[in-house]
C-alpha cells in the first residue's frame, strides 16, 4: 500500500500562473530588454543567470581515446528571494514568464504525481517534509523561486545530453548507487536538486537513487569541527573592512541607499556592500522597480557599481587567512571526491555524484584548489569534475596512471589554473562544428598527493586536520 503524504507538498495551493507583474511606483522596472541590450547591464544579466543563459560550453569535449569514467557536479541553488526583508517585498513577483509554459506545468504535474509513490518516499529520505515546489509568485525570505527551478531544469537538460546521451555514462541500465545525491539541509538546495534531477536523469528514474543530507555548507563529512577557522575568518573580515576603507565611494553609496531598501525605518541598517548587492538582486532579477523613498530611488548604476566592487574585492581576497579557512572547510569534501574517484576507477561505481549546495560551497572548494580570480558563483552555478581513462596509454602495474580529471566551472575549463596539476593541454577541440577551445587534464595522482595530510596541512605546521584546527 502506498504511504500517504501527510500534507500538501507545495507551498501554495494555487495551480494557476502568477498574476501579471506588479511594480512599486517611482523607479522604472528593470526590464528584461534592458538586461539584454544595455552594455552596462550585462553584469546584471550575468548575476541573475536567467535560464536561457545556461548553455553548454567546454563540458565533455575530448578526443575519442579518453573514455569518461564518472562525473561529479557541485551546484549552487537557483534564484531565491532575499535573505532579509526589503522594501515592498510583497509587491515583487518572483514568478517567471515560463511558469505557465508546458515545460513548467509538466514538471509540476510529474513531480506531484511521483511524490505520492513509495519510490519517491524511499528516494527523498531526510527531505520528506520539505515542500516540492516554491511559491508561484511570492518572494519568500531565502526561498527558491520558479526561476530557480527553471534554471536547474535547463542545467539538468544540457548535462544529460552530454553525459548520458553523448557518453552513455549509465550504459543500458541504471543500477543501484550509479547516481549519488547530496544536498544541504536547506529547502532551496533540495528543491534545486530535485528540479535538476528531473531533467538530468533519463526518464526521471529515481528508483535506484537515495538522497543524502550533506554535513554543513561545505559537505565536510567527518572533518567538520575546526576552531581555527574562526581565527582565519576574523582576520579575513578585517582585511575586507580595510578594502572598503580604501573605497569610500562604495561606503557612501551603501549609506545613501540603505534607507531606500530597508523594510522599515527601525529595521537594522545594511552596511555591507555585498549584503546590499544581494538584496537589490531581488528586484533586478525579477523585473521589479528598484526601491524608492520620498522621491529618492535606487538606480541601475548603483547596482552595477556594487557588483563591480564585489568583483574587485573578490580578486583581492586570495589572502593567506581566507585561503587557509577555505582549505580547512573543504578538506572533508576533497577527501570524499578522491574516495569517489577511487570507486569510479576500481568498481565503476558510482557513475555520477551530485552535491547541491551554496555559493560558499563553491567558493571554499575553488579557494582550496587555489584557483585565481574566478568569477564569483551566481545562481545555478556548477563546478563539474570529469574523470577520464586514456585508453591509448600502455597499461602498467600502476593502472591509475591512465586516469585523468578536469574541472569545468560554469562551462569553462579551469584545470590549467590548479597550481599542483602540471596539466596536459589539448588545444582547440570541437563539438560538431562548434569550437570549444583549449582544455586541460590533470593526473588523478596529483589530487591524491595534494590532499595527503602531511602535504595539505604543511602551511599550518601540522600533519593532520585535527592538529591544523587546534587554536
Amino acid at each position: 500500500m502506498v504511504k500517504t503524504v501527510s500534507y500538501w507538498r507545495v507551498e501554495s495551493d494555487t495551480a494557476h500562473p502568477p498574476p501579471p507583474l506588479k511594480v512599486n511606483s517611482g523607479s522604472q522596472p528593470v526590464s528584461s530588454s534592458l538586461l539584454q541590450e544595455k552594455p552596462r547591464s550585462k553584469k546584471l544579466r550575468h548575476q541573475c543567470n536567467p535560464p536561457d543563459r545556461i548553455q553548454r560550453h567546454q563540458e565533455g569535449v575530448l578526443p575519442p581515446q579518453y573514455e569518461l569514467s564518472g562525473v561529479m557536479v557541485v551546484l549552487r541553488h537557483g534564484d531565491r528571494g532575499p535573505l532579509l526583508h526589503v522594501r515592498n517585498l510583497s509587491s515583487i513577483n518572483c514568478g517567471h514568464k515560463s511558469y505557465g509554459t508546458q515545460v513548467y506545468k509538466k514538471y509540476v504535474t510529474d513531480i506531484l504525481n511521483v511524490s505520492k509513490t513509495n519510490t519517491y518516499i524511499n528516494f527523498v529520505g531526510p527531505f520528506m517534509k520539505y515542500p516540492l515546489l516554491p511559491l508561484p509568485s511570492k518572494c519568500g525570505i531565502g526561498h527558491l523561486t520558479p526561476q530557480g527551478v527553471l534554471q536547474h531544469l535547463q542545467l539538468g537538460k544540457i548535462l544529460k545530453e552530454i553525459y548520458f546521451f553523448e557518453f552513455n555514462l549509465l550504459g543500458n541500465k541504471q543500477e543501484l548507487d550509479d547516481i549519488i545525491v547530496y544536498s544541504t539541509k536547506y529547502r532551496r538546495t533540495f528543491q534545486s536538486v530535485l528540479s535538476f534531477l528531473y531533467s538530468f536523469i533519463p526518464d526521471f528514474d529515481i528508483s535506484k537513487i537515495r538522497m543524502r543530507e550533506g554535513k554543513g555548507v561545505s559537505f565536510c563529512e567527518n572533518d567538520c569541527r575546526c576552531e581555527k577557522t574562526d581565527y582565519f575568518d576574523q582576520k579575513y573580515d578585517q582585511e575586507r573592512k580595510d578594502y572598503r576603507k580604501s573605497h569610500p565611494g562604495v561606503i557612501d553609496l551603501v549609506r545613501r541607499i540603505n534607507p531606500l531598501i530597508k523594510a522599515n525605518p527601525v529595521a537594522e541598517d545594511i552596511v555591507n556592500p555585498l549584503v546590499m548587492r544581494d538584496a537589490l538582486l531581488s528586484y533586478v532579477c525579477h523585473g521589479a522597480a528598484l526601491p524608492c523613498n520620498d522621491g529618492n530611488c535606487v538606480k541601475v548604476e548603483d547596482v552595477t557599481s556594487l557588483i563591480a566592487y564585489e568583483e574587485w574585492e573578490g580578486k583581492q581576497k586570495r589572502t593567506s587567512a581566507q585561503r587557509k579557512a577555505a582549505k580547512l572547510r573543504s578538506y572533508g569534501l576533497l577527501k570524499n571526491i578522491v574516495a569517489t574517484m577511487d570507486g569510479m576507477i576500481g568498481d565503476a561505481k558510482p557513475r555520477v555524484v551530485i552535491y547541491s549546495g551554496h555559493d560558499k560551497t563553491l567558493k571554499y572548494l575553488l579557494d582550496s584548489l587555489a584557483i585565481p580570480n574566478y568569477q564569483l558563483p551566481y545562481y545555478a552555478s556548477r563546478l563539474v569534475l570529469e574523470l577520464y581513462r586514456n585508453s591509448s596509454v600502455t597499461q602498467t602495474s600502476d593502472y591509475r596512471t591512465s586516469y585523468f580529471f578536469r574541472f569545468v566551472y560554469n562551462g569553462k575549463d579551469i584545470t590549467k589554473s590548479i597550481p599542483f596539476c602540471d596539466s596536459i593541454t589539448i588545444k582547440q577541440l570541437k563539438s560538431g562544428s562548434v569550437k570549444r577551445g583549449t582544455i586541460s587534464l590533470c593526473s588523478v595522482n596529483k589530487l591524491e598527493t595534494y590532499i595527503r595530510p602531511e602535504l595539505y596541512f604543511k602551511e599550518f605546521n601540522a600533519a593532520s586536520f585535527r592538529d591544523a584546527c587546534r587554536k
